[in-house]
């Protein structure tokens, strides 16, 4: 990916992660880019292309994080909470920008096929990952375990970027994956 278009594409998810849908015009994003005037709409030629373009930064972003996360070969519990703890506790303070853009596309997604089918994608490696983790960790049904794992994770994160400062205790979150291993 060429500079520019990374650059262009980074604003894009801030502006989204800081004023919503209506903040995302081309023009909007070249001056947050720092980029001259027409460099977005290059790249992009209409707004549709840039939301798309948005979606996969967000997924590449999604899988790079992810790949850091990665546990050892014999994963314990406490290593898996610890990774499911910081994935949330980053998505709602370091990470809060993208992740409130996140859900403005996921709003966006409930009437573009093509985003919610972008934004699937995403899930779908956090879905994968957990599951091997928690299949690791001898979940009878660790696809099942994982969606469970990932409702109450969306929840905490919804209620984290809305309500900045309430955390939940980490013995909550063992409690939950420890029913989904049952």
């Amino acid at each position: 990916m060429s500079e520019t278009r990374e650059r262009a594409l980074d604003a894009a998810i801030t502006l989204l992660g800081t004023g919503g849908v209506h903040a995302l015009t081309h023009g909007r994003v070249d001056a947050a880019a720092g980029l001259p005037r027409g460099s977005s709409s290059n790249h992009f030629r209409t707004r549709d292309a840039l939301v798309t373009a948005v979606v996969e930064r967000l997924e590449e972003l999604d899988r790079r994080d992810w790949a850091e996360m990665d546990l050892p070969g014999e994963p314990t519990l406490d290593l898996f909470l610890d990774a499911v703890t910081r994935f949330i506790e980053t998505s709602v303070t370091t990470d809060r920008v993208r992740t409130v853009a996140r859900y403005a596309l996921s709003v966006e997604a409930t009437h573009d096929p093509r985003i919610a089918a972008a934004l699937s994608r995403g899930a779908a490696l956090i879905q994968e990952w957990g599951a091997r983790v928690l299949a690791d960790l001898g979940a009878a049904d660790p696809q099942a375990a994982m969606r469970t794992l990932m409702a109450y994770a969306d929840g905490l994160i919804l209620r984290g970027v809305t309500r900045p400062g309430v955390v939940e205790p980490r013995e909550r979150m063992a409690a939950v994956v420890r029913a989904c291993l049952e």
